[in-house]
């Protein structure tokens, strides 16, 4: 699709006039015992490598020469495809009046490469590391025709620095331009080593000993457990912040085909995981409860968009040994401790950074000063591969996590694919979670693809109100069969929102829009399968430059599609 489509040459379904549409994150009971599936059946897609020992992909598989399991049970493959990509620059349609989502020409045989400077768990002396090693992949090994994009993560969010649909060559110079984070969220360690290593106060003269000791260990408590409240509230910001920049990368993907490689180069991420469950494990006193829904939905998110994780420990190769400067009278069993509490540490961040490899099929770099094999490796992975499909049996209704496991039957070869995906009310039904969807979509400085979008100004006339013009715009929804439920009568329910922001980034208002369900007629139906859905509405604005952020979801499956428009009103 092209932004030279006309407009008028599509059904407009519906023409409303403007009102206000409040979006709220609210946070939600779910009860995850059991799975309330909805009436669509849903595809499992699997990206798959088969290499040999010397990792050469090995080609010419068939479809049954691949098993898939599914908690142990065997699944029968309903899509096969053997894929190879190849390194070819991206586009995006170029039209002055009119925005899209898409990527001009056919992105099926193409691969995107993503990399991600996580700032917030990283402390500021390795953030200088990862960007050494990272300019120094990008001018020894990087394919100039490489689709390859660099985002930053810090605690605003998550900042565009190369997009993937410009030359990578001038990925180096942006690379040069990117400055560090001294105010990383997550207290180091060692922070928290000096905490709890604090000398205690000496008694003074005249004074009862005991007393000042008593006194003085009530004082220490009450500090060192007020510092244990604020580092988990920091915590919980860095997860939450994490797996927001996890989503927004994921829905910025989704629409575009194939297996992508995204390289996370952090410090390690702020929580622990389970191997067996996949559950994030408590932190400290927080057991982080309510933090679930979020965390189930950024995998299914990153498993919808086909994403391998290849998290890349910047902090290089370690070794513990004595406790720095910062901590304070360690003592010798205050050594010891710390010797052990950091030994433990850096374990549970390399196994933590293995599960959500393993989870979406990537590959975890630790403990090695060549950072540049990692991101060598996530870029020449998606060259090819297999991608595998089945169909959920809805007849299995426990929630949880669902282990995979792919097998080919053939000697000497090795197959990594993703290991599982969570099954969830809160992953099933996209009501769970339209508000924050819709949220990040009005926020995120990403274009979500899940939907394909053109957005298009037409003509601006006085407003109602005095100093204010009536901005009218269109929007449209490529051919797309599956925004219909034909199970159910031919229901659909679009949501279309428009938020107009000032170059500056401030809301000039609520997002305005209109939520629109209908059963429609069989003429309708074959309308839309043609040649989309068309929306029509307008906006008043003062005169001046905005950005406007516009959203479409689609109630039934929770797909979004989102594109940012300028606009000058004068």
């Amino acid at each position: 699709m092209t932004t030279s489509r006309k407009f008028s040459n599509y059904l407009i379904l519906f023409a409303v006039l403007p009102c206000s549409l409040s979006v709220l994150v609210k946070a939600k009971d779910r009860e995850n015992s059991e799975v309330k599936f909805t009436a669509r059946t849903q595809l499992v897609l699997i990206p798959t490598l088969v290499t040999d020992k010397s990792g050469a992909h090995i080609s010419g598989l068939k479809k049954e020469d691949f098993t898939v399991l599914e908690n142990g049970a065997e699944q029968k493959i309903a899509t096969f495809e053997e894929i190879t990509s190849n390194a070819h620059r991206l586009s995006r349609p170029r039209n002055p009046n009119e925005f899209s989502n898409s990527l001009a020409g056919d992105a099926s045989a193409r691969r995107i490469t993503l990399i991600v400077l996580d700032l917030i768990n990283t402390p500021f002396v390795d953030q200088a590391y990862a960007r050494k090693d990272l300019l120094k992949y990008l001018t020894q090994s990087v394919d100039q025709r490489e689709p390859t994009a660099l985002y930053t993560l810090t605690r605003t969010g998550v900042h565009v620095v190369h997009d993937f649909t410009t030359d990578p060559r001038v990925l180096v110079a942006a690379l040069h331009k990117v400055k560090g984070d001294t105010s990383q969220i997550v207290d180091s360690p060692e922070d928290v080593e000096a905490m709890a290593g604090s000398a205690s106060p000496d008694g003074s003269a005249g004074v009862d000993p005991g007393a000042v000791q008593t006194e003085a260990q009530q004082i220490q408590t009450m500090m060192e457990d007020a510092e244990l409240n604020f580092q988990s509230f920091q915590q919980r910001l860095a997860i939450t912040y994490t797996l927001q920049g996890m989503q927004q990368v994921s829905q910025a993907l989704a629409g575009f085909p194939g297996r992508k490689s995204l390289i996370w180069a952090s410090g390690g991420f702020p929580f622990s995981v389970s191997d067996n469950t996949m559950q994030l494990a408590p932190a400290g006193r927080d057991s982080l409860a309510d933090v679930l829904p979020m965390y189930e939905h950024t995998w299914q998110l990153l498993n919808d968009a086909q994403i391998a994780l290849y998290p890349v420990d910047v902090k290089g190769l370690q070794t513990v040994t004595t406790p720095s400067a910062s901590v304070r009278n360690p003592g010798a069993n205050n050594g010891r401790n710390y010797a052990r509490n950091m030994t433990w540490r850096q374990i549970d961040t390399q196994s933590t950074l293995q599960t959500f490899a393993s989870m979406t099929g990537g590959r975890a770099y630790y403990n090695s000063n060549d950072l540049v094999k990692g991101f060598r490796d996530a870029v020449n992975d998606s060259a090819e591969y297999y991608m595998l499909g089945y169909y959920l049996d809805r007849s299995k209704t426990k929630a949880g996590w669902r282990k995979l496991a792919v097998k080919v039957k053939r000697d000497h070869t090795q197959v990594r694919a993703r290991s599982g995906f969570f099954v969830t009310n809160a992953t099933i039904d996209p009501e769970n979670s339209r508000d924050s969807d819709i949220s990040s979509a009005l926020q995120s400085p990403f274009d979500y693809t899940s939907l394909a979008l053109v957005v298009r100004w037409d003509k601006i006339e006085p407003g109602k109100e005095p100093g204010k013009k009536h901005v009218n715009y269109e929007m449209h929804l490529a051919p797309d069969a599956t925004l219909i439920n034909d199970a159910d009568n031919n229901h659909v329910v679009l949501e279309f929102l428009a938020l107009a922001k000032t170059l500056e980034g401030k809301p000039v208002d609520r997002p305005m829009g209109q939520k629109v369900e209908n059963h429609l007629t069989s003429e309708k139906v074959a309308a839309i399968r043609q040649t989309g859905v068309g929306y029509r509405n307008a906006l008043e604005l003062a005169p001046g430059e905005y950005t406007v952020r516009f959203v479409v979801r689609d109630d039934l499956s929770g797909r979004i599609g989102s594109v940012a428009a300028a606009l000058k009103v004068e």
